[in-house]
């Protein structure tokens, strides 16, 4: 929908009473908020709006800043706490804002935010309590009314939202980013977090300010082009079936010679390339798998077109390494006076083949402990000397200090000022400046917004699309790949939630990784194959290939090559307030733009059992007048619309629709080379009315073919039919032509001319 965003007023209650906000316009307020700062345990309230500091005892000044924008739309929050006693004060949980919402409680939603890998999802305000981290976005449907209370600073401190209803009804909010215990020293003063308040018409386009804001905070560089590679895993086994090496070299060889001039650059080994498959095994090569040594491979793939990468657990240490524990012990985390383990029985490599008693556990590193540093350096300098230029840094929830989580140590070796995210950047940082400029950095199974600045990109969901080794006890054994489960925790559900919650960060923080592999081949049902490409054609992000290129099926191959190249833009999620848990959103929109043209794409997925209709508004997307409509997957014309229409998708499948502006003369209405249909593929289409003629100019790989399909409108018929393909659409009587293109060295170019019937 249009967004509207407000023009906010701020003003004091009597007698220094809450702070009031609301909408220009309406004189009753939709935010009634206080403060409050915990000093030596007890949390001291006070009104935001002095313009004087207020004073806390013992000795304590709270000076609160409330900035609006010239624009008047946003608010920021921030604070500065000053210690003018005599006496260390310790500081906790600094509530910038807190207090009541004016929405329906039984009709608004909020967007729960993990910040982390785990699912990000909206959910009814009504239905429960709930912490969401960094960004609470809330909306009513009822109200027409957005909300949106988010963190622009966040790397400091840890920044966090409670969400609930209280005893009288009313919507609860409470902002607080935490000092976790930070000793102030007398004649010291501390800065809290930023927070950013925006009240609109449209979530999304609140979600989209807070992604902008943050970019203009961090200025974060972004990785320029969109990686994408080949991991395998899905149908081929390297560790207990066919060597590693063979496998990664059968495949290379494969996706040169059948996906050839494709922009697909890298190869990511993982765990195999390690002695026994365990983590801290970093400089030991597994020759039992990779035989012929890592310069033998670099130097395979580099004369292929490809950079060799590596997963890599950075901050683990198998407990079973005990030379190199010990040479670490000074920097190994402890819990409870001991190492702090963050796996236990690792399941992967030689260990998946152990009793489960048997197998290692997983320590984790300081990551500010300059023994981890050293270590982390040798580490990275050296695989950059053999040629990585590739990492998944997996498994970074390990160090993330996060709250609440899994792992908190007792201490750290260079404890950060404030106790949170300083001292998770830190052990980035290291591995950022050792892993050399020119290499891409993914982050994994941690912190996602934390990233902003030092990773080029941040795994925001599941291992979407991956297999696992034949490893007895692993819930994939006695198979490689699970199938016919939208739900599993590799499947879809887990892939589109993650690119509806994080599609507002992708190429402003960092590069939003929510597919993680495509994998399409048999026996993977049409439909689904058809709902990864789709997932990737519109999520704008990283792709690496989890299939045997090699042996893959050439109508599965066509799929992949609807997905390329990579292209920068993301979808959003039009319906991601409509369906909270525990439905799924299901709508995406994306606004396709180049040299000649712009349309929509959308895609509609139905992970049910039973067909699905779904309403499309074009008002939603931004759209007026009449559309000629083409549904990819199943190549149909599906008429003109206007206005709202209804379109019905089959059960297990994905419906890709094209949304074209409708023309009085013959204009592209799809093709049949990618998902977004016509980006990629065409580089001009231009409509001369004096010779009534058409042209098309396409590009594709030498070798590829492909379809153009055009729309003529009533009135005209083809003057040089010879090689088209022409049909008359019974419905409406206007022509659907295909124009078939093979492709060579140079763009490909056809005219195609008209006349009156």
């Amino acid at each position: 929908m249009p967004d509207t965003p407000a023009c906010l007023w701020v003003r004091p209650s009597a007698d220094k009473g809450p702070l009031r906000v609301g909408r220009e316009g309406c004189d009753d307020p939709l935010l009634t908020m206080r403060s409050g700062l915990e000093v030596n345990g007890e949390t001291q309230w006070v009104s935001p709006a002095g313009a004087d500091p207020a004073h806390l005892a013992p000795g304590v000044e709270w000076s609160i800043c409330l900035e609006l924008s010239p624009d008047g739309t946003t608010l920021l929050v921030a604070s500065t706490v000053a210690n003018t006693g005599e006496e260390p004060v310790h500081l906790g949980r600094c509530h910038l804002l807190s207090g009541s919402v004016g929405l329906p409680a039984d009709d608004a939603a909020v967007l729960v935010c993990s910040g982390t890998t785990s699912p990000s999802r909206v959910r009814r305000v009504a239905a429960g309590s709930y912490r969401t981290k960094t960004i609470a976005q809330l909306y009513s449907a009822q109200a027409e009314t957005a909300v949106h209370a988010g963190f622009v600073t966040f790397d400091r401190m840890h920044t966090e939202h409670d969400v609930g209803v209280g005893e009288d009804g009313t919507v609860l909010l409470d902002c607080h980013c935490d000092f976790a215990g930070y000793e102030l020293q007398p004649g010291a003063s501390v800065e809290t977090e930023t927070l950013m308040l925006r009240i609109g018409c449209d979530p999304l386009a609140s979600l989209e300010a807070w992604g902008d804001r943050v970019a203009e905070t961090y200025a974060p560089p972004i990785w320029p082009q969109t990686p994408a590679g080949w991991v395998g895993w899905a149908w081929v086994d390297g560790f207990n079936v066919e060597p590693y090496e063979s496998v990664v070299l059968r495949n290379v060889e494969a996706i040169r010679r059948r996906l050839p001039g494709h922009d697909l650059g890298y190869v990511w080994v993982s765990i195999g390339n390690l002695k026994d498959g365990l983590p801290g095994n970093w400089l030991e090569w597994n020759h039992d798998l990779f035989p012929r040594g890592v310069e033998f491979l670099v130097n395979e793939l580099r004369a292929r077109g490809f950079k060799l990468g590596f997963w890599m657990g950075s901050f683990w240490m198998s407990d079973t390494l005990e030379d190199r524990m010990e040479e670490l012990r000074e920097a190994l985390l402890l819990k409870d006076g001991q190492p702090m383990v963050v796996n236990q029985r690792w399941s992967y490599g030689a260990a998946g083949l152990l009793p489960r008693d048997e197998r290692p556990n997983m320590i984790a590193l300081d990551p500010t402990h300059p023994k981890t540093h050293a270590w982390l350096r040798e580490v990275l300098q050296t695989y950059y000397r053999w040629g990585i230029r590739y990492y998944m840094i997996d498994f970074l929830h390990a160090i993330s200090d996060t709250t609440p989580g899994d792992f908190i140590p007792d201490g750290y070796h260079e404890p950060a000022p404030i106790r949170g995210p300083q001292t998770y950047r830190t052990g980035l940082r290291v591995v950022r400046e050792a892993a050399g400029e020119d290499t891409y950095l993914l982050s994994s199974s941690g912190p996602t917004y934390l990233n902003v600045g030092v990773m080029d990109a941040a795994r925001v969901g599941n291992d979407y699309g991956e297999g696992r080794a034949l490893n007895p006890e692993s819930y994939f054994y006695p198979a490689t790949f699970v199938i016919n489960g939208a739900g599993f925790w590799t499947s879809h559900r887990a892939a589109s939630d993650a690119m509806a919650a994080g599609y507002f960060t992708h190429r402003k923080l960092y590069l939003a990784d929510s597919g993680n592999l495509l994998t399409v081949d048999k026996p993977i049902p049409l439909g689904d194959a058809q709902i990864s490409a789709t997932l990737f054609g519109i999520n704008g992000g990283p792709m690496m290939l989890g299939d045997d290129i090699d042996r893959i099926a050439e109508e599965r191959l066509s799929l992949i090559r609807k997905c390329l190249p990579r292209l920068p833009e993301c979808a959003r999620p039009i319906d991601l307030f409509d369906c909270p848990e525990p439905d799924y959103v299901k709508t995406f929109h994306l606004r396709v733009e180049c040299a000649w043209d712009q349309w929509d794409v959308v895609a509609v997925f139905n992970y049910g059992q039973e067909a699905l209709k779904q309403t499309i508004h074009p008002a939603r997307l931004g759209l007026e007048g009449e559309h000629d409509v083409w549904d990819f997957w199943n190549e149909r014309y599906e008429g003109v619309k206007v206005g709202a229409f209804d379109v019905w998708v089959a059960p297990n499948s994905a419906k890709v629709l094209r949304l074209s502006r409708r023309r009085e003369h013959p204009w592209i209405i799809s093709t049949d080379m990618h998902v977004r249909q016509g980006q990629a593929e065409i580089e001009d289409c231009r409509w001369d009315p004096e010779t009534m003629a058409l042209t098309l100019r396409a590009t594709r790989p030498a070798g590829e073919t492909g379809n153009v399909f055009v729309h003529a409108p009533v009135g005209l018929c083809v003057a040089n039919p010879e090689g088209l393909w022409i049909a008359k659409d019974a419905n409406d009587n206007t022509l659907i032509i295909r124009v078939a293109f093979e492709f060579g060295d140079e763009p490909a170019e056809r005219v195609i001319r008209f006349k009156p019937v």
